[in-house]
């Protein structure tokens, strides 16, 4: 099922975040004139980009990125209905909380299926699209000239006849205060410069240089890690670990079991926790139909790929026949006890 959040003027709200002077742009636009600002004084206009005074963009990011390129993906289409110039652009993560008091402006934060930019392509696009008609509407009233005369491009909105330009940064403040466009118009995909293109990741950099903040990396106060071990064959039961073994090294706090088949420690840091879990000694009874239930969940597997009425989610072209009509064949059989 494709979610796509119900747009209007009062769920186009601001942004929660504090940037450095600028324009953010996004799902939930105020009513009439009324600028909201940010901490540090900022305009606030939309949720999901925010421009800065000196032409820097930010755009926020609703989903996760897991190597899978989601970050620098949705940020490209943000920016391709922009017309901002990507090499001024950077990514941020909304937190969930952020989301949730703000009436979940930036929709449902979830990540899976590769549903990220399937699911959010349209409005994430029409929020650059909305962000640009404004800054343009804001370049022609200052210019006093019909908006139509001017055109966005690379940060740039420029005047056709007169030839006279302005920046997205210089005209921030001024379009905070733009009634915004009840519809706006996207691009051809044919006229994508950004969008699908081959561009240089935005996470590529935080995470070479370590400034990227994982999960992991999270600390709060008195927070304890754990790191679990269960038995390696389903049914199994833990018979006996040696919790003296491990009490002793650096950061942990506790050794326990988990029900009948596993055993956790708990240390101050998770890689404390692990690395006192693998020196663990630990024993299984694996039972007398480990090897009965490896076979029969095989046997089921196998029949369910053999099936002649098999579940087909994908088909380009026959598979089997192909295969039957190959002149060689090579064939692996790769098993592991569950």
């Amino acid at each position: 099922m494709n979610y796509v959040p119900q747009i209007n003027r009062r769920s186009f709200v601001v942004s929660a975040a504090a940037f450095g002077g600028g324009l953010a742009l996004g799902m939930d636009i105020p009513l009439g004139p009324t600028v909201v600002r940010a901490a540090d004084g900022s305009p606030e206009l939309t949720a999901w980009v925010v421009i800065k005074p000196d032409d820097g963009v930010v755009i926020r990011i609703a989903r996760s990125e897991m190597g899978q390129g989601s970050m620098t993906g949705l940020a490209q289409l943000v920016a391709e209905e922009l017309e901002c110039d990507w090499s001024k652009v950077s990514g941020e993560f909304p937190t969930p909380g952020q989301n949730v008091a703000r009436n979940q402006v930036w929709g449902r934060m979830f990540t899976a299926g590769s549903r990220a930019i399937r699911e959010s392509q349209e409005y994430v696009r029409k929020a650059g699209a909305t962000a640009r008609t404004m800054l343009v509407q804001a370049a022609a009233n200052e210019w006093k000239v019909p908006a139509a005369e001017c055109s966005a491009s690379n940060s740039v909105i420029t005047h056709k006849p007169s030839g006279r330009t302005t920046t997205y940064g210089k005209v921030a403040e001024a379009a905070a205060k733009i009634e915004p466009p009840k519809e706006v118009a996207l691009k051809d995909p044919k006229d994508w410069k950004i969008a699908g293109k081959p561009l240089k990741r935005l996470d590529t950099p935080p995470k070479v240089t370590g400034e990227q903040v994982y999960s992991l990396d999270l600390k709060l106060p008195g927070m304890l890690c754990a790191a679990i071990k269960d038995c390696p064959v389903f049914g199994g039961k833990l018979t006996n670990f040696d919790a003296a073994k491990v009490q002793g090294m650096k950061g942990v706090k506790h050794v326990v079991k988990v029900g009948d088949s596993a055993v956790a420690v708990v240390a101050d840091r998770w890689w404390q926790a692990k690395t006192a879990l693998d020196a663990l000694p630990a024993t299984w009874d694996e039972g007398p139909n480990a090897k009965v239930s490896s076979a029969s969940i095989a046997e089921f597997l196998k029949g369910g790929l053999d099936a002649e009425q098999a579940f087909v989610g994908n088909e380009s072209g026959n598979a089997k026949q192909a295969i039957a009509s190959a002149a060689k064949k090579v064939e692996a059989v790769y098993s592991f006890p569950y």
